[in-house]
């Protein structure tokens, strides 16, 4: 009775615990060793060392010839069998993957222990193990498939059941990428993303992740579709698990540049009213890429330490095409007889009224004290007309500069602490930026398209992992793991005359006083629904902080394995909120000012 009310309290404890996302990055080998005659061999010993690392388990087959290894890093193993009576069997170049299960049968042949069969090819392995439905992106495809910005991403869309929309672009980083993908007709925004066992989702959005390991520093990647094991959690769509590459006993690195240039690129007809008549006319549209790096791992203690290093850069310069109805000099200056004569339906505005009368004012010509300081310092940030005809929709046609940068460095280190025991410590930090002028045309919110005062955006993200992997006699693993991922983003005043925007927000005092309120020295311009968009959002800030500690047990036991898992999750979302300008915002984030339109008009 005390035994049945035990299990009780364990099996309510079990049912108890909180569920939460958690990656599989092991695998588990598994086989079963035979005689000649195809009758199971109890009592052998089964060695299994990683090809790369020379890291050693040691198990015995069981009553039913039966053997178990979990808790693996993907790699090659060579697994070796001896028994008194048989000739030794030696099993080379066994592939486990990421979250993967490799089985094998094991023929030993009568003989003197002296003598060895060695099996150097193996068979294709075949999951009879769990029914999950799932894809294995190889190291070498990821890093040898042609791949337009280097984005492994691209390549979880060729899974059967992968769907994007149409606006999808897998070939940007940082804050211009998505990875909104659909798989099994689950929500885009539903998938669970990792690196290392690491989460990399942004928990805002669920559509982005925080960094983007280089392709040449990826292993391997898995993505389960459905159908995975109860070990997988956070999210009802796919489990997209990345693991790195890490060092072995043979030095191996590599380095490499990929590049992009306008100069391979046609002209562009409507950027600068291109004349073909006049090729001087014609422009080509800015598009420079380029993209470098290295890697670098190998052994600091043979059989024992190891150490891997990649780094990548991506420089690019895109010219974005932007073009709008603008004022010319005189018009700022209250003169607008330019436009008086151009047909209803050119594009021009309509000449403006007195708001007093309801008439043109005298001459077109609004007088000078009747002109707003506010109003002046606001226009001062347009770009001059770039067509001389004020009768046309768009005076104003440029290609502004967009600069992208991004970087990472990725550092892993693997120590063989002793047969029994290994610890894996990784850490990463990915740097995206968008200096100068914003992207909008690629998704970047809140800032106008001239060139004067603009914004940057910077999206810096981190990750750090440690795991401890303990062989407990010959029947048990246990895998303890912590992780530390995170990212920022910083939205800081820029563009070519970027001081001009604390000019502007000068002559427009606020109703309430900006001490004590956010960013209440760095006030912004507003903002500005015109039929022209104006305005820009910096500063805005936003912060992410994911912390995990989980811990996996595995006991074999006959032919079965049980398992028991532990994850904790503390998360943070820090975001800014309010009004759209953030300069105005109160010390909580929230709206506690406004601009007077009314005695400052524009």
């Amino acid at each position: 009775m005390r035994t049945r009310q035990w299990w009780t309290v364990v099996a309510c404890l079990l049912f108890a615990l909180p569920f939460a996302s958690a990656q599989k990055t092991t695998g588990t080998i598994t086989g079963t060793v035979v005689d000649p005659t195809g009758a199971v061999v109890p009592g052998a010993a089964v060695t299994l060392v990683n090809a790369g690392t020379g890291a050693t388990r040691n198990a015995a087959t069981n009553d039913q010839g039966s053997f178990t290894f979990p808790e693996l890093n993907a790699g090659t193993y060579k697994v070796s069998v001896n028994k008194t009576g048989f000739k030794q069997s030696i099993r080379n170049n066994v592939e486990l993957h990421v979250a993967g299960i490799t089985s094998m049968t094991v023929k030993m042949a009568m003989g003197s222990s002296s003598e060895t069969v060695s099996v150097e090819a193996s068979p294709v392995n075949v999951n009879t193990q769990s029914g999950e439905v799932s894809n294995i992106m190889l190291g070498q495809q990821v890093r040898e498939l042609p791949l337009n910005g280097r984005n492994f991403v691209q390549l979880t869309t060729l899974v059967p059941g992968a769907a994007v929309g149409e606006s999808f672009d897998s070939k940007n980083k940082g804050l211009l990428a998505g990875v909104d993908i659909s798989f099994s007709g689950a929500p885009s925004n539903a998938n669970q993303w990792t690196v290392d066992g690491a989460n990399n989702n942004d928990i805002g959005s669920q559509r982005t992740i925080l960094i983007y390991p280089s392709v040449d520093g990826i292993e391997e990647f898995k993505i389960l579709r459905n159908s995975y094991g109860p070990e997988y959690g956070g999210a009802g769509g796919a489990q997209i698990n990345v693991i790195t590459r890490g060092g072995a006993n043979q030095f191996h690195g590599d380095a490499y540049y990929f590049g992009r240039n306008d100069v391979l690129s046609a002209k562009n007809f409507f950027l600068g009213q291109c004349n073909p008549a006049q090729p001087s006319t014609c422009r080509k549209q800015m598009l420079r890429r380029n993209d470098w790096g290295y890697t670098f791992g190998g052994p600091l203690k043979k059989d024992k330490v190891f150490f891997f290093w990649s780094e990548e850069w991506n420089r690019e310069r895109r010219g974005a095409v932007r073009q709008a109805w603008i004022p010319t000099p005189a018009e700022i200056n209250g003169d607008f007889n330019d436009i008086a004569d151009c047909a209803p339906g050119s594009g021009a505005p309509a000449v403006p009224k007195d708001p007093l009368t309801g008439v043109a004012f005298a001459g077109n010509v609004i007088p000078s004290d009747r002109l707003s300081p506010a109003g002046q310092a606001y226009l001062s940030q347009l770009p001059a007309p770039t067509n001389s005809n004020p009768c046309v929709p768009s005076n104003w046609v440029q290609s502004v500069n967009i600069p992208l940068n991004w970087r990472e460095e990725n550092i892993r280190g693997d120590w063989n602490i002793s047969k029994s025991t290994t610890l894996m410590l990784k850490f990463a930090q990915d740097a995206w930026e968008n200096p100068l002028h914003a992207y909008g045309e690629g998704g970047l919110w809140g800032s106008q398209g001239f060139p004067a005062v603009n914004d940057s955006w910077n999206q810096p993200g981190k990750m750090a992992v440690a795991k401890l992997t303990t062989t407990i006699g010959t029947t048990a693993v246990n895998d303890f793991q912590f992780s530390w991922s995170a990212n920022r983003i910083h939205i800081q005043r820029a563009g070519d005359n970027p001081g001009l925007g604390a000019q502007i927000t000068a002559a427009m005092p606020t109703v309430f006083p900006a001490s004590g309120k956010l960013h209440s020295n760095d006030l912004p311009e507003p903002i500005c629904w015109c039929s022209t968009y104006f305005g820009i959002l910096s500063p805005w800030d936003n912060r992410q902080d994911l912390y995990t500690w989980k811990d996996d047990f595995s006991k074999v036991s006959g032919k079965h394995t049980f398992k028991l898992g532990i994850l904790y999750d503390r998360n943070a979302k820090d975001e800014e909120g309010g009004d759209e300008a953030g300069g105005l915002w109160g010390a909580t984030g929230m709206a506690t000012g406004a601009i007077n339109y009314l005695t400052h008009p524009l």
